[in-house]
């Protein structure tokens, strides 16, 4: 009786101190960690993934305690392969940890993290996202993860950051939501990047606001990081630019020229804010890039209707317009001296192949060896134009028709 008495008041005391320590570390004397929920979409990218794990680990490395503590979760909580085909266990399904976050107080944070491939429709984790958003929590979308935040209804009216590859579909599909091509962009307590290594910058930029620059700057020093990108830099630098790309008025002048893909200004109004002359920044264009600056204003052009060619189904007339062609055979021409093939063949063939990267050689500049091939395929399938054009609906759009979707899809472009 002794004996269980002892026992009794021993389990009594514990309980006190336990419900002590509670309130000290509620008062704010030492934060309860923050808990977070990866959930891992299908064909996830792993780079992504381990890029913020590793800001995650090395923040409670520089704060000494466990700030952070983490999950992950699955649709059926069945492991989740990645995009390079490495498997990731999950801790719960889906399904749990919506019956848990009822429950809990304060929600985790929830991040989506995927690729760049288009996500499938889940109604469950639409329905988790708009949960957590309607209970306060911080929502991160990474990579294809941002598509499924704004496909959720949570990122409406906010600046979001989308790969440069889904930009154009993601201006079409959603456009309430205000997309940007910049590395990861912080919108309250919305944060979308791009993929790939901006994870790294969105959550030193997630733990600076909890801890402080001090700490940012000690993970930095532990991961060898020597330049943290800030909100809206840019994802990438232009195509084929060297090292030591860096003047300032070729910047200002691409990013003009990103921003009037379908009304393209003349070379000179573009000019005219950077402070330099036309012949000077033809010089450094030249320099730099290896072209001129109509030339390279061309491309972007041209790339941007790629891309609506191999993800959208929006009729070939219509992107030839919105990219800013007022001639259907002039973008035809210009199209095909770039890619090797004429449009609708892009269409034709990145619809056969199912869109699927690793099958599609549209993915390779125009001169590789896969793109040949796939330009010798193409001349193949010109026999099935008419019935392609056929099916897609391709009837000439009115005037009206055109300009109101060309405001639509153009409006958000950076």
């Amino acid at each position: 009786m002794r004996i269980w008495s002892g026992n009794y008041e021993f389990t009594q005391a514990i309980r006190v101190k336990t419900s002590q320590y509670k309130e000290v570390r509620q008062q704010g004397l030492e934060p309860l960690p923050a808990k977070l929920n990866f959930y891992l979409l299908p064909a996830f990218s792993l780079h992504a993934f381990s890029s913020a794990i590793d800001v995650l680990m090395l923040a409670n490395e520089a704060t000494g305690r466990n700030a952070y503590s983490w999950q992950v979760v699955s649709d059926d909580g069945q492991p989740v392969v990645s995009s390079c085909g490495i498997t990731i266990n999950s801790e719960v399904g889906l399904r749990s940890e919506r019956d848990r976050n009822l429950r809990s107080n304060p929600v985790p944070v929830a991040i989506v993290c995927g690729d760049r491939s288009l996500p499938r429709y889940d109604s469950q984790l639409d329905a988790w996202l708009r949960e957590c958003r309607n209970r306060g929590a911080r929502l991160v979308g990474i990579g294809g993860g941002t598509l499924v935040l704004a496909r959720a209804g949570v990122a409406e009216g906010r600046r979001c950051a989308v790969h440069w590859e889904q930009f154009p579909l993601f201006l079409e599909q959603f456009p309430s939501v205000i997309a940007t091509q910049g590395v990861f962009e912080r919108d309250g307590e919305l944060y979308t990047c791009s993929g790939a290594a901006a994870s790294f910058d969105t959550f030193l930029d997630l733990v600076g606001r909890d801890h402080g620059a001090a700490v940012v700057n000690r993970i930095c020093e532990k991961a060898v990081a020597c330049r943290i990108r800030a909100v809206g830099d840019r994802q990438r630098l232009p195509p084929n630019s060297r090292v030591r790309f860096n003047h300032k008025a070729i910047i200002e002048v691409i990013d003009q020229m990103e921003a009037n893909i379908g009304d393209p200004k003349s070379i000179n109004g573009l000019v005219a804010a950077t402070g330099l002359t036309r012949r000077q920044i033809e010089r450094l264009f030249k320099r730099e890039l290896g072209r001129t600056p109509s030339r390279y204003y061309l491309d972007l052009r041209l790339e941007r209707a790629h891309l609506l060619l191999r993800s959208s189904s929006l009729p070939v007339i219509e992107i030839a317009v919105v990219c800013g062609f007022v001639s259907a055979s002039h973008f035809s021409k210009v199209y095909r001296n770039m890619y090797g093939c004429a449009p609708h063949q892009t269409r034709l063939l990145s619809r056969g192949a199912g869109q699927d990267r690793s099958s599609d050689p549209l993915a390779d500049p125009p001169g590789h060896p896969t793109a040949d091939r796939m330009v010798t395929s193409a001349r193949t399938l010109c026999v099935q134009n008419q019935r392609f054009m056929a099916a897609d609906g391709y009837d000439r759009p009115t005037i009206s028709q055109i300009s109101e979707r060309k405001s639509r899809i153009c409006k958000n472009t950076l």
